[in-house]
C-alpha cells in the first residue's frame, strides 16, 4: 500500500511509519449430508415443456478473464509530493493505491490530488487506510476512511484497502488478542462490504498474520496485498492461498515522482486487474 502522516499531528512520515512498522518488534502474546432430490415425474408427451410467456431468460455468467502476465504498479501517500502521472503512466505502470487516512484523525492532504491525477492519467487507483486498531473503533476509523476515499464503481477503482501491521511505535498488536484483532479486522471489512458492495483487499506481511491475526483463514477469500522485500519469491501467510497484489520494494524510482516510491505487482494480468476494478 511514505508521507508525513501518523497519529495526528505526530509528524510521521508514512515511509517512515511503515519502515517502524515492518521493523518494530513484535510482542510475544464433516459437513451435513444433503438430503436427496426427487427426481421429477416422466412426461407422457414428447413435446416439450412450455415455459411461461413471462418466464425471464436465463443470463449467462460472465466467462471469467483470462490470466496474462504481473501487472506493474506503485503505491503512494503524501511524502510523495507533487507527482506527474502522465510520467508515471508512460512508465508502465497501470496501477496504483493512495493513502486516504491513517488511524483516527490523519488524512493525506494530497489524497484527492493523487488520487484523481492517477486516474485521469489513465491508471487504475484505489484507496487505502493504514489500521490502529488500538486508538478506535474499527466501525469509526472504516467510516471515515470510507467517508475521504469516495470509492465509485466507475470501472477505474479498485476495492477499498485495509493496511494492516504492527504498531509502528511500540511494535505489537497494538494491545489486542488476536481474537480482538479478529473482530476489529471483520468489523472493519463488514463496513467496507456495507458500503461499497465489495470486499477489501487485505495489506499484511508474513509476520505481522502470523503473531497478531494467529494465521487465521476466516480472511482467506480476501484478496491479499502482500508486504515482502528482497525476495524472488515471497512466502504467503497462512490463511490464504497466494498473493494477489505484491509490494517488494519501498525504495523504487519511477519517472513523474521525486521521491523512493513503493513499488508492486499485480500477479493475474491485466485483464483481471481491470475485471477487480469494475
Amino acid at each position: 500500500m511514505g508521507l508525513l502522516i501518523g497519529c495526528g499531528n505526530s509528524g510521521e512520515s508514512q515511509s517512515d511509519v511503515r519502515d517502524a512498522a515492518l521493523a518494530a518488534p513484535m510482542q510475544a502474546p464433516p459437513a451435513p449430508q444433503q438430503p436427496a432430490v426427487p427426481e421429477p415425474p416422466a412426461t407422457t408427451s414428447g413435446a416439450p415443456e412450455q415455459q411461461p410467456a413471462n418466464a425471464p431468460a436465463e443470463t449467462q455468467a460472465e466467462p471469467e478473464a483470462p490470466p496474462g502476465p504481473p501487472v506493474e504498479g506503485i503505491d503512494v501517500s503524501n511524502h510523495n509530493g507533487d507527482i506527474d502521472w502522465k510520467q508515471v503512466a508512460a512508465a508502465g505502470k497501470k496501477f496504483t493505491f493512495v493513502l486516504a487516512t491513517d488511524g483516527t484523525s490523519f488524512t493525506n492532504p494530497r489524497y484527492a490530488e493523487q488520487y484523481n491525477g492517477a486516474k485521469d492519467a489513465g491508471l487504475i487507483a484505489g484507496a487505502y487506510h493504514f489500521a490502529r486498531p488500538g486508538s478506535s473503533s474499527a466501525a469509526e476509523q472504516a467510516e471515515r476512511f470510507l467517508d475521504t476515499a469516495g470509492y465509485q464503481a466507475d470501472g477505474k477503482t479498485l476495492p477499498p484497502v485495509l493496511d494492516l501491521e504492527v504498531d509502528p511505535k511500540v511494535g505489537g498488536c497494538y494491545g489486542l488478542s488476536v481474537e480482538e484483532m479478529h473482530q476489529w479486522t471483520k468489523t472493519f471489512n463488514e463496513k467496507v462490504e456495507e458500503r461499497t458492495g465489495k470486499e477489501a483487499i487485505i495489506y499484511a506481511n508474513p509476520s505481522f498474520w502470523r503473531e497478531c491475526m494467529g494465521s487465521t483463514d476466516a480472511f482467506g477469500d480476501h484478496a491479499l496485498w502482500l508486504a515482502s522485500y528482497g525476495v524472488d519469491n515471497p512466502s504467503v501467510p497462512n490463511g490464504f492461498g497466494d498473493w494477489d497484489f505484491w509490494q517488494y520494494t519501498s525504495k523504487g524510482k519511477v519517472a513523474g515522482i521525486n521521491t523512493n516510491t513503493d513499488l508492486n505487482l499485480y500477479k493475474e494480468g491485466l485483464a483481471r486487474l481491470e475485471r477487480l476494478a469494475r
